[in-house]
């Protein structure tokens, strides 16, 4: 299979363009529902101004970004926006596994499961210049800023973000998704965590992220408060509720959600498996019950709420290659990537 890349090595407002055309060319774009909450909602339509213009004041370069995606796509710049605003929208997507832990060389493996809702097209990686020398990889989507879901970088930093379900919201606050681009040009875990830290987010999320240079790995949950880090010392699983720090002890998830069953199922099976490699890991992460159900499975089906639209999968023993694994109507399809897209 192969899959488009896109080398976006312009200004923040080309990237953002030649991204927004990318989509407009090969994804349905439906925003109507978006627009519909823009123009009876006063209240939710000036939390959306006012974040709006605290993107344009405080991060030019994310705002450029996301006008010249709207324009890519050809869609009203406000209403993109908006449509970037989860918190006001009251969109939930109870989504995510992942999987770090060392290998029998004690070199740290990750695997992550990025489960979505399904829309045809919607998919491609970019390889985003912040610089004439800095970068990261993405997967790339027409309804999120650049860094949400996966990244690498050119300082070895590798992370995977998780959504976590949040019920202390503050929409004064930018969306998530921006912070979530912020730190995905990190030259370091200790810079990330200050980008984690550096902006007033909405509400919260998670990453696992590793210094692939150092073999280093680490869990953060961010909340719009305060950021709890825990570094991984051999084996770590995270799905979609906060499991450390001041909110682990609610173990709050979304209605009808099986993100408890995932962390729990993943963390028995990881404990059973004799060998530690991508193939073990990923395995777990492929998942399904004997009854076919969402509520006891791992991996989501296109049935499910959300479908698991890849797999991503590194490995610091084998530091120049990135593993991607693309189910498309449940065959899966695996590809391989040198580092230096």
């Amino acid at each position: 299979m192969k899959t488009t890349i896109l080398n976006l090595h312009g200004s923040s407002y080309d990237n953002g363009y030649k991204s927004g055309q990318f989509f407009k060319n090969n994804t349905e774009i439906n925003l109507e529902t978006v627009k519909n909450i823009i123009e009876h909602d006063d209240t939710k339509r000036k939390m959306i101004e006012d974040n709006w213009q605290k993107l344009e004041k405080e991060y030019i370069s994310f705002y450029q970004e996301t006008i010249g995606k709207a324009d890519g796509l050809g869609i009203d710049r406000f209403v993109y926006f908006a449509s970037l605003c989860p918190e006001i929208l009251n969109y939930k997507n109870d989504s995510c596994s992942t999987i770090v832990c060392k290998n029998a060389n004690g070199k740290y493996i990750l695997s992550h499961n990025e489960d979505d809702i399904y829309i045809t097209g919607n998919f491609c990686l970019s390889k985003v210049w912040d610089g004439n020398r800095q970068w990261f990889v993405t997967n790339d989507m027409f309804n999120m800023p650049f860094g949400n879901g996966i990244s690498w970088n050119n300082y070895g930093i590798v992370k995977t973000i998780n959504y976590c379900h949040e019920e202390n919201i503050n929409t004064q606050y930018l969306p998530r998704y921006f912070s979530q681009r912020l730190i995905s040009s990190a030259n370091s875990i200790e810079d990330m965590i200050s980008r984690c830290k550096s902006m007033k987010i909405a509400s919260g999320y998670h990453v696992n992220v590793i210094d692939t240079n150092k073999n280093v790995a680490a869990s953060i949950e961010v909340h719009n408060d305060n950021v709890d880090v825990e570094f991984i010392k051999d084996e770590y699983v995270h799905t979609n509720h906060y499991i450390h720090g001041k909110y682990s002890e609610h173990q709050v998830a979304d209605n009808k959600s099986n993100s408890i069953f995932r962390l729990n199922e993943a963390k028995r099976q990881l404990k059973d498996l004799k060998n530690r490699d991508l193939f073990g890991i990923r395995k777990i992460l492929s998942y399904r019950s004997k009854e076919d159900e969402f509520s006891n499975s791992i991996l989501q089906l296109r049935k499910d709420p959300n479908e698991t639209l890849f797999n991503f999968s590194y490995d610091c023993s084998d530091a120049d290659n990135i593993y991607l694994n693309v189910y498309v109507n449940g065959e899966e399809l695996s590809l391989k990537y040198d580092q230096d897209l």
